[in-house]
């Protein structure tokens, strides 16, 4: 099997397990990148759940590897903490997508740059966030209301804005 096909069987067995335990889930991060325009090579699969079933989901995922599964992040840059969390808002507004000939519950457009506006990891990092983040507003509708509800919610105002201004995401936030 090649990268994708093994990446697309491990994003079934997440799905089938994710299932039977009754876990809300999404694909976020590169990957959810990848199912809103970018092109770039997936190597591995991020996957947020709510905070109250990270340990039901890591024990049922244990042998999964390339799978990263985290919830309720609370991210310290630039001396600023922002939030990142699933929530009923976020279930809410879930996309399915195809991810390697799967379909698969992806973060909603909004949430994800965010996530990668957060974090502003560039080429000297060796990350594409803020490819990611024009790649997925250049092919995506993006509702501005819903992403400056999201923004305040992760506290991420002073972290985020600026950036989405100077890419011309935004311009009366």
């Amino acid at each position: 099997m090649h990268g994708n096909e093994v990446l697309g069987f491990k994003l079934h067995i997440v799905g089938d397990r994710l299932v039977k335990v009754g876990v809300h889930w999404v694909v976020f991060a590169g990957a959810a990148a990848y199912c809103y325009g970018s092109k770039r090579k997936v190597t591995d699969v991020d996957i947020l759940v709510e905070g109250e079933d990270l340990e039901k989901v890591k024990a049922v995922l244990a042998d999964v590897e390339g799978v990263d599964v985290v919830a309720d992040l609370k991210m310290n840059v630039d001396g600023e903490t922002c939030l990142f969390f699933m929530d009923e808002e976020m279930v809410e507004n879930i996309q399915r997508r195809r991810l390697f000939d799967v379909e698969v519950p992806v973060i909603p457009v909004e949430d994800n740059v965010i996530f990668k506006a957060i974090l502003q990891r560039g080429e000297n990092q060796g990350k594409h966030g803020i490819e990611d983040i024009q790649h997925m507003v250049s092919n995506e509708r993006i509702d501005l209301e819903y992403l400056e509800k999201r923004i305040q919610k992760y506290h991420a105002g002073k972290r985020v804005k600026p950036l989405l201004k100077s890419l011309g995401i935004l311009s009366n936030l």
